[in-house]
C-alpha cells in the first residue's frame, strides 16, 4: 500500500515538473473614478490666437466596476498637459493599499468640454504590478471647476514570477 502512495507522489511530481512554471495574469478591466483638481496652472500664449497651455494635477480614487481585485479601491492621480495648439495628454498613476503602482500615459482623441475621450497605454508598474503592460480607452467628464469622473476600459497583462526566481517588489 505504501509503495502505491510513493509511486503516485513520484508520478505527480514528474507531471508537475513538465507544466509551465507560471502563467501570466491578464484580463479585461473597467474602472470608475472620482477626481478632484488639486492644482492647475494656465498660461496664455501670446501668439495672436486663443492659444492656452494648461498643466493640472488631480487626485482621487478608482474602483473596479466588475468587482475584481485589479485596481479596486486604489488611489488615482492624473497629471494633464494641454496645449490647445499642439498637445492634449498626460499621465495616470494608480496606487493600491500595499503600495504597488501602475503607470500609464494617455492621449486625448476627442476634446469637447466638459467631456474628453482618449486612449491610454500602461507603461509599467511596481510591486505586484512589476512588468505590467496594457492599453484601453477612457471617458472623462469635468462636472465642475474642481471635480470630475473618469471611466476607463482596457486590457492588462501581468507577468508572473517564474518558479525558482525571486519576485521583484
Amino acid at each position: 500500500m505504501r509503495t502505491g502512495y510513493v509511486s503516485f507522489a513520484i508520478v505527480t511530481l514528474m507531471l508537475a515538473a513538465n507544466l509551465p512554471a507560471a502563467a501570466d495574469d491578464s484580463g479585461h478591466w473597467r474602472g470608475l473614478a472620482a477626481l478632484v483638481v488639486t492644482d492647475q496652472k494656465t498660461a496664455k500664449v501670446d501668439d495672436g490666437t486663443d492659444h492656452v497651455a494648461i498643466v493640472s494635477e488631480q487626485d482621487g480614487a478608482i474602483h473596479n466596476a466588475d468587482g475584481k481585485s485589479f485596481l479596486d479601491k486604489a488611489r488615482y492621480q492624473v497629471v494633464s498637459v494641454v496645449d490647445t495648439g499642439v498637445i492634449r495628454g498626460g499621465y495616470k498613476t494608480f496606487t493600491e493599499a500595499d503600495g504597488s503602482k501602475v503607470f500609464a500615459k494617455y492621449t486625448v482623441t476627442e476634446f469637447k468640454p466638459p467631456e474628453v475621450n482618449g486612449t491610454f497605454e500602461v507603461t509599467g508598474g511596481t510591486g505586484k504590478y512589476q512588468g505590467i503592460t496594457g492599453n484601453g480607452k477612457f471617458h472623462y467628464v469635468r462636472v465642475s471647476d474642481k471635480a470630475a469622473w473618469d471611466e476607463l476600459v482596457g486590457d492588462y497583462k501581468i507577468p508572473t514570477a517564474v518558479a525558482g526566481t525571486a519576485s521583484k517588489n
